[in-house]
């Protein structure tokens, strides 16, 4: 009886693995597509990868490089403003143009240039680093795992053990 069991166990480990190498469906059909070493349950590992302590510091730098341009324009912004609300014709009118009121004039146009060059190069360092941070994200790495599990039949005094095996 244990010999019959014997059988039937090799037998039923064996024969799919047998069939399949010959190209033959066991649960039907005729053809399988083999590749060596495939199956359907391989272990997919994705690594997503990190970015070096360099690469952080200069975007970090550049950014911060960005942001103080970007204040320097608010100041020279808000100096502009400020000197353009004083010569504004919303005070008395009758008034004669003074040098006074011309340097606050000049002032303002002066500061208001000054703002939008601070802006505009405040805003190309922000720009590079958002171009920079894309361009410089590393990549993921991806394992893919074959496990492979193999039957194993020991003739022992009295009878025989069946047990399997596996391996990544």
């Amino acid at each position: 009886m244990r010999a019959v069991l014997l059988a039937f166990a090799i037998f039923a480990v064996l024969a799919p693995r047998a069939a399949r190498a010959q190209g033959v469906n066991p649960e039907g059909g005729t053809e399988v597509p083999i590749a060596p070493g495939a199956s359907g349950r391989d272990i997919v590992v994705v690594t997503e990868g990190s970015r070096s302590t360099t690469n952080i510091l200069a975007l970090s730098g550049a950014a911060l490089a960005g942001l103080a341009f970007g204040g320097v324009g608010l100041y020279y912004n808000l100096d502009a403003r400020d000197a353009a609300n004083q010569v504004t014709t919303t005070g008395p009118v009758g008034q004669p143009w003074t040098k006074a009121d011309q340097a606050t004039f000049d002032r303002a146009n002066s500061s208001s240039t000054k703002a939008e060059v601070f802006y505009g190069i405040g805003g190309a360092c922000v720009i590079a680093v958002a171009v920079a941070y894309m361009v410089t994200a590393p990549a993921s790495e991806t394992t893919v795992i074959h496990p492979r599990a193999t039957a194993t039949v020991a003739p022992t005094p009295g009878g025989a053990v069946v047990g399997g095996v596996w391996r990544f």
